[in-house]
């Protein structure tokens, strides 16, 4: 024994002030506890569905055993006996659809034909399969197919206890008010699937991507305003000492070097791209993938992976 006691007794609170101060403490619930009358409609009903579920089995384990070994003598017997249940269970199946379907008259109809007629498929397996047995093997197939003729009895009356006609309004009403849930359900999971497939499209296009070789570097001439042209001195003749006054050449013309201190073009690199991407957004532009493409010139995917490294950049700064 711990201490504890066995039992929680119930409790309830109360809110008082004491002394201006609000304070809350429990106390035990002296309040008597109303238990709901005993619902015997609700213990028949139960019991008769049990009654149902049990027969049902014992009907599909009869029928599968009696159609199982008349099969058997043209196939497996493994083979024989996991076909022979198809009925039965198609049967129950279709049970299971009119108990869904219990509030739309309509709709409940189809499957209620389909389990008719594959239990008249059953019950005249059964008969054949009694009257290959022997001279009285016929009368053993009739009591064995009655087994679930009784079981699909039993469920069509329990179903009858709980179907409710409704007004052909509310009937349509209902039915109406199916379809729009099922209608938004619909498009909920079609707008799911385009999301997961615009989602692989775009890792798809990245794999592709990475993939593919280098791209030689871009090289973008820089805007420079023109260099004033250098002066250019004179050319003046040049006599030597035993030269004739009439040929004199003249000194040629200096060639002009480039200066070496000079800014020399460089390609751009992913971090310029991602700059220019960054000043954008710092002024407000709203970038789309597409527009990211644009202003960039490269394809859609580099240029996503370039607007998410500005956009990163941009709330590390802020």
């Amino acid at each position: 024994m711990n201490g504890k006691p066995r039992f929680r007794r119930p409790t309830r609170t109360i809110t008082e002030n004491v002394n201006g101060v609000p304070v809350q403490y429990d106390v035990p619930d002296t309040t008597p506890i109303r238990r709901l009358p005993f619902n015997l409609d609700a213990t028949l009903r139960k019991a008769l569905f049990a009654v149902a579920i049990l027969m049902t089995i014992g009907a599909i384990v009869w029928g599968t055993v009696a159609i199982g070994s008349m099969l058997a003598m043209l196939a497996p017997a493994w083979a024989a006996y996991l076909v022979a249940g198809v009925f039965d269970a198609g049967w129950a199946a279709c049970l299971i659809a009119e108990w869904l379907l219990r509030y739309d008259s309509k709709r409940a109809a189809r499957p209620r034909n389909a389990g008719v007629a594959l239990l008249i498929v059953s019950m005249a397996a059964i008969i054949v399969h009694g009257a290959l047995s022997g001279p009285w093997g016929w009368i053993v197939g009739i009591v064995g197919a009655l087994v679930s003729a009784a079981a699909k009895g039993v469920w069509a009356i329990g179903m009858h206890t709980i179907r409710i006609k409704l007004d052909p309004k509310y009937e349509a009403y209902l039915r109406t008010l199916q379809q729009e849930t099922g209608t938004q359900l619909a498009l909920a999971l079609g707008e799911r699937d385009r999301l997961m497939t615009e989602d692989r499209t775009v890792g798809l296009k990245l794999a592709l991507e990475g993939r593919r070789p280098a791209a030689p570097p871009v090289v973008e001439p820089v805007d420079r305003p023109a260099e004033p042209a250098a002066a250019r001195p004179e050319s003046t003749p040049v006599q030597a000492a035993d030269q004739p006054a009439e040929q004199i050449e003249t000194v040629p013309e200096p060639v002009l070097v480039q200066d070496a201190g000079r800014t020399v073009d460089r390609p751009v690199l992913p971090e310029d791209q991602v700059d220019v991407l960054l000043n954008r957004l710092r002024n407000g532009d709203h970038i789309t993938k597409k527009g990211a493409a644009s202003i960039l010139g490269v394809s859609e995917s580099t240029a996503y992976r370039r607007l998410k490294d500005a956009e990163a950049k941009l709330h590390q700064y802020n």
